[in-house]
């Protein structure tokens, strides 16, 4: 899972959209001129018809900077598609990366997590109203203060609960896969005594671990495993094939190994009860599959879900908010894009999608920039998911 913050919006546009110029304009008071500048810049924008070059330029930017880099950035744009990879799959393989080939996607796998809550909702198997209390066993224990939290609240980051469990090892000896030992038991252990940051409901609070417990609850409730639950909500509806917690030995061989932001191969992270927080991996022929299920119309169960988890749901005084994903109103147009990041120790991942405008974007990368306070993967698919809504691919 990322170390991305709860974004407002500046501090999207600290790191997005406007860098150094916005920090200086807000020491100064100057909100109102970056926004006018902003404005002004998008409004002269023609379409040149060189959005898939525009995107080649960052791609090889990006690659030239770090050593033995992987970078796929896939467009869909009203029904056209571009895949491009760039640098090299691993330092004994010069071939660069492609729709095929395996990423961690981190805290992306959030969305997937609240898809299946909306899936179940609209089953009635479950309910985003349902409270914790209601939707775990008597043996765990809980504080009476978690008790009312619901489905709802822990899916729109506004739970209260804290980003991290108190008892997740994070001594340096354990930061280089930091989740493979931390089990249900751990997180049972944990809610007996947690105290959370605010009341339900009360403000919006980026939570990794508020996730984890959101996909335990799912799984318990059912009787099904986390991983069958997106399967049929999210994989199997949109023949996401290669998306997976656990790849087989194919799956292996085409993940491309992590780097630390320093550079260095490090190992894959590995999850038990924290999966639905940030699990999955994936390519960007699966994730081109479902970003393009969002930008459609298309009737049915599964369709229904992807729209419910987009729909913005009052919450308490935290506001409006839709499930796992992160929603902006951009200043260009007043337009509306849905997007999530992802991070884990050696890699970094970005979607979004304006469907007012009918494009996605995905960037996936294998160095762990998050981990260093870089966010350049999230710049790319910021810039380009702009771009794209005035500028056709070719």
């Amino acid at each position: 899972m990322e170390p991305d913050k709860s974004r407002n919006f500046l501090w999207l546009a600290l790191k997005v959209g406007g860098g150094v110029l916005l920090l200086l304009l807000l020491l100064f008071g100057g909100l109102i001129t970056y926004v006018t500048l902003e404005k002004r810049r998008y409004d002269r924008l023609t379409d040149t018809h060189d959005l898939k070059q525009r995107a080649v330029s960052m791609g090889e930017g990006y690659v030239a900077e770090r050593r033995n880099a992987a970078l796929v950035i896939g467009i869909t744009q009203r029904s056209k598609r571009a895949v491009l990879g760039f640098g090299r799959v691993s330092a004994t393989n010069a071939v660069p990366p492609d729709a095929q080939t395996l990423f961690e996607i981190g805290s992306v796998t959030k969305v997937f997590t609240a898809i299946a809550l909306a899936r179940l909702d609209l089953d009635a198997k479950m309910r985003v109203a349902d409270t914790l209390r209601a939707s775990l066993p008597e043996k765990v224990v809980l504080p009476p203060a978690l008790e009312p939290v619901t489905l709802l609240q822990l899916a729109t980051h506004t739970a209260g609960l804290p980003r991290l469990p108190g008892n997740l090892d994070l001594s340096p000896g354990n930061l280089a896969n930091p989740y493979a030992k931390y089990r249900a038991e751990d997180l049972h252990q944990y809610l007996a005594t947690a105290k959370p940051n605010n009341p339900p409901g009360k403000l919006r609070d980026y939570s990794n671990v508020g996730f984890a417990l959101l996909g335990h609850v799912l799984s318990v409730k059912t009787g099904q495993p986390y991983e069958e639950l997106v399967r049929e909500a999210v994989l199997l509806p949109w023949g996401m094939t290669n998306t997976t917690l656990r790849p087989n030995e194919a799956q292996r061989r085409q993940l491309t190994p992590g780097h630390s932001p320093k550079g260095d191969e490090v190992p894959s992270w590995d999850f038990e009860v924290f999966a639905p927080a940030g699990g999955f991996r994936s390519c960007a022929g699966d994730l081109l599959q479902f970003i393009e299920a969002n930008l459609s119309d298309a009737e049915g169960l599964p369709s229904r879900a992807l729209v419910e988890s987009r729909r913005a749901r009052r919450v308490g005084e935290a506001g409006e908010f839709p499930l796992g994903w992160q929603s902006e109103v951009l200043l260009q147009d007043g337009m509306t894009i849905f997007w999530h990041n992802g991070g884990t120790g050696g890699y970094a991942c970005f979607i979004g999608l304006n469907r007012e405008r009918q494009i996605g974007v995905i960037v996936l990368a294998n160095y762990g920039d998050a981990m260093a306070g870089r966010f350049d993967v999230d710049k790319v698919g910021m810039d380009l998911l702009k771009l794209g809504s005035r500028i056709a691919l070719e």
